[in-house]
């Protein structure tokens, strides 16, 4: 019975071991800011280009000066000109 509680504990051991080695991490640095983003999802869910993206991403929001003096990138549509005269 002792050697059943073993092999179990030792089971378990090696399934946390595995579960803290599949944590991946990426960093990134402007100059002005480090970030540094971390996953635990497969490589096949969040590639390691996303995952180093994201660090990107984080470190340029992050250096971006709070009071609009420096570069800002923005996704606002733009309006749609209109091709069709309006009716009278």
């Amino acid at each position: 019975m002792k050697t059943a509680y073993l092999a179990t504990a030792a089971g378990l051991a090696a399934l946390a071991l595995g579960a803290c080695s599949q944590e991946r991490k990426a960093e990134a640095d402007t100059g002005t800011a480090k970030a540094e983003v971390s996953t635990s999802a497969p490589p096949a869910a969040v590639p390691d280009a996303q995952l180093q993206a994201q660090a990107q991403q984080a470190a340029t929001a992050a250096s971006t000066p709070v009071d609009g003096s420096g570069p800002v990138n923005t996704t606002t549509a733009v309006p749609p000109t209109a091709t069709t005269p309006a009716k009278k």
